[in-house]
Parts: C-alpha cells; sequence; structure tokens
C-alpha cells in the first residue's frame, strides 16, 4: 500500500515538517508500506482559479500533485493549527481537485503546534474536512505538542516517549487503510 503524506505548511522555519519526514521515515522503515511526502511548500500552488479538471492553464506541478494523491491508497494530512485550523495551503491544494482524488480512501490526521495541545483543534477540522472529500477519516489522531522537544529537523524522534503515540497512530490508521484498500480491491475482483 502506497501512502501519500501531505505537509501542509509553507512557512519559514516550519516545525510541523519534522513530523511528516518523522512519519515517512517510520512508514519506509517498517517495509510493509512504502510513504511520501508531497510537500506543499515546494508545490507553491496560487490561491485556487479554477480547480485542475476545467483549468485551462494548471499551475505548475498541479498536475503531477493530482497524479500522485490519485495513485496513492491512502493519505495523511500534516498540518500546524493557525487560528484554530489547518493551513490554508492545505484547503488551497485540496479545492483544486475534485472530491474524487481522495474518494474511498482512508485518511489520518496529524496535529502540529509548539504549545501544549498538539493541534487539537486543526486536527479535528481536518477530520471535517477528510469527510468532505468523501475520504474516511481515522478516529485516532496523531497530535503533537511542543513539536520541536519531540523532533529535530529531518525527523528524528527527540523525545522516546512520544514513539508510543506514533506507534498507536500509525497502528490505527494502516488498520482502516488495509480495510479500505481490500474492500477497493475485493469489488474490482469481484
Amino acid at each position: 500500500m502506497h501512502i501519500s503524506v501531505l505537509s501542509a505548511s509553507t512557512r519559514i522555519n516550519r516545525a510541523s515538517h519534522r513530523v511528516a519526514l518523522a512519519l515517512e521515515q517510520y512508514i519506509n522503515g517498517q517495509g510493509i508500506h512504502t510513504a511520501k511526502i508531497l510537500d506543499l511548500a515546494e508545490y507553491r500552488f496560487p490561491v485556487l482559479e479554477e480547480i485542475l479538471h476545467r483549468h485551462p492553464n494548471p499551475p505548475d506541478g498541479l498536475e503531477a500533485f493530482a497524479a500522485e494523491i490519485r495513485g496513492s491508497d491512502a493519505c495523511i494530512f500534516v498540518s500546524p493549527e493557525y487560528n484554530g485550523s489547518y493551513t490554508s495551503a492545505l484547503k488551497n491544494a485540496i479545492d483544486y481537485l475534485k472530491e474524487g482524488e481522495f474518494a474511498q480512501k482512508a485518511i489520518g490526521i496529524a496535529g502540529v503546534s509548539a504549545g501544549m495541545m498538539g493541534g487539537m483543534r486543526a486536527g479535528l477540522a481536518m477530520q471535517q474536512l477528510a469527510l468532505a472529500i468523501s475520504g474516511f477519516p481515522a478516529p485516532q489522531m496523531l497530535l503533537v505538542g511542543q513539536v520541536t522537544q519531540r523532533f529535530d529537523e529531518v525527523g528524528n524522534l527527540t523525545d522516546p516517549s512520544f514513539e508510543k503515540n506514533i506507534q498507536a497512530f500509525l497502528k490505527q490508521f494502516t488498520w482502516l487503510a488495509e480495510a479500505v484498500a481490500d474492500k477497493k480491491m475485493a469489488l474490482v475482483a469481484g
């Protein structure tokens, strides 16, 4: 199974990207599934003018981004909490696509903050977003408070006590993602 990890912050010196890097490393390191980061800071999509399938001149990288999403079996949204919600870059990137790119896919949610709450409000809002685009949000979120004390700049875990949180999140998320992927394959074969 292939998982796209959407790193949603485009800020300079962003800390939430550390979590995306850690999740990619952790998933790929297990050798069961593959993961790839789709970094919205690298794509630099302009503010939405028209959705991809109707856009006369799509922004650079948009078609490749859509193809990555279509080619994934599941997604994880990683976003810091800005003013009680997820980033506008995440909303903008998703709005460029039809809901079909995310339909019937498991979507894991990772909320990130520098404070103690771990981006809880952003996480809850991303679960609602996943439902709106016809995805299946995993009930258990990964909430990462005090992110700079838990991960270094390249995604290495610096707080060993937090590993149990990552393991519990990925266990629940991959269970759902595998169940959804298996059901989709059975429908195609059947």
